[in-house]
């Protein structure tokens, strides 16, 4: 009990110490149109038709807000993701910002910019009707407050007040927010994972009246949560990752058990679990620390096959279909935080290719057109053919130069 304590806090003054650091943001698209935020801070547009960094539209406007670790989240026009900066001198002293950008202009749906909160922001932001939903650290200035919150914001571009509520929670999150139907998960480096209800925003009900229920896994929590059909998927620092089953936990409260008997399972990866975990038909693919893949099946947890590729796995795969001859196979782009981003097969786990990038990628790949975009670590985008691997264009994140 007392090594698995000393590992967990271990764990956690890690992570905590970790130097805020971009180039983990993933591409996403909307409308045409690529948005990511950039290694300097900043959340820029780029059109994979002419394959140029739309210069005009950038946010902010001034200074960068910090890493952004965050994916752009949009939604009902806008598009909304978080960042922070934190004081060279002292880790423990952070500003950061939710934002919320009007895709049309780039410019803030809340005036001069977004939610400011002296805290770190790591984990994507979750949404529902006209509320997002924002797991923090402790807050700086608050001398007895909680290690960290989750926060219920109003984007509404007309709201009178950002804040809705925030509830307590027992350590610091960087997981992010999934939602699924009226409940949003979230999960700290306590170990805790939350359900939380929100199928009415509105009300400033007590915590106690909002939490579902909450599960104690065995290690800290640091990567997203999958939440999909009522199964919640996600990895921990003790080398496991678990499938929960939301239906039948909605009763019960503090059950640290995985019930195998309502299709709940806990899987030994080996090695800490960051990512996030990919689900498609009746197979979980779940990535680990050490470049480890493993093709899990959904309904028992037994491991179908698994891979090993080079360097760390903190960003989720992609899965896609590339063209063989006259067939089309499906494969998962598994980013590496060595370099690359390697193809292997969702059958057995074989290697069939790799997208070099020459640099670390610790975000997610996002194939679009036939062609797959990489966010690399070091601010570069860069795009390859998906069907033969090679690199066809690159383009730097700040200035928009081109870097192929």
């Amino acid at each position: 009990m007392f090594a698995m304590i000393f590992v967990v806090f271990a764990t956690v003054a890690c992570v905590n110490e970790l130097k805020p650091e971009g180039g983990w943001s993933s591409p996403q698209v909307r409308d045409d149109m690529i948005f990511v935020g950039n290694r300097d801070g900043y959340l820029v547009r780029f059109d994979p038709n002419s394959k140029t960094l739309d210069t005009s539209w950038i946010y902010p406007i001034g200074d960068g807000i910090g890493a952004i670790y965050s994916d752009p989240i949009m939604f009902d026009g806008n598009v909304y993701g978080t960042g922070y900066k934190c004081n060279q001198y002292s880790g423990d002293r952070c500003e950061g910002e939710v934002f919320g950008v009007r895709i049309i202009d780039g410019r803030s749906i809340w005036g001069q910019g977004g939610l400011e909160l002296k805290t770190k922001l790591v984990g994507n932001v979750g949404f529902s009707g006209d509320t997002i939903f924002v797991g923090t650290s402790a807050i700086g200035d608050e001398e007895d407050g909680a290690d960290g919150y989750l926060y219920a914001i109003d984007a509404s571009p007309d709201a009178s007040s950002i804040v809705r509520w925030r509830i307590p929670l027992d350590g610091a999150s960087s997981t992010g927010v999934a939602i699924d139907g009226s409940t949003a998960f979230i999960s700290t480096m306590a170990g805790t994972v939350y359900a939380i209800d929100i199928s009415n925003v509105e009300n400033r009900l007590t915590p106690d009246t909002r939490i579902k229920w909450t599960f104690q896994a065995e290690g800290a929590l640091a990567g997203p949560i999958l939440a999909v059909d009522g199964s919640l998927y996600f990895g921990d620092f003790a080398n496991n990752a678990y499938k929960l089953n939301n239906l039948t936990r909605v009763s019960s409260s503090n059950n640290s058990n995985v019930e195998a008997g309502n299709g709940e399972w806990k899987f030994d990866a080996g090695a800490w679990v960051w990512a996030k975990p990919v689900i498609e038909g009746d197979t979980v693919y779940i990535s680990a620390l050490d470049g480890a893949v493993f093709a899990i099946d959904d309904s028992s947890g037994v491991e179908k096959w698994s891979a090993s590729l080079d360097g760390q796995i903190v960003a989720s795969p992609t899965l896609f279909d590339r063209k063989r001859g006259d067939t089309r196979e499906r494969a998962l782009a598994v980013p590496s935080g060595e370099s690359n981003v390697w193809v292997i097969s969702v059958i057995d786990g074989r290697e069939l290719g790799v997208f070099v990038t020459d640099e670390k990628v610790k975000s997610t790949p996002l194939i679009y057109n036939n062609q797959l975009f990489v966010h690399t670590l070091n601010g570069d985008l860069k795009w390859f053919s998906v069907d033969d691997t090679t690199q066809r264009g690159c383009v730097e994140l700040k200035s928009g130069a081109r870097c192929d």
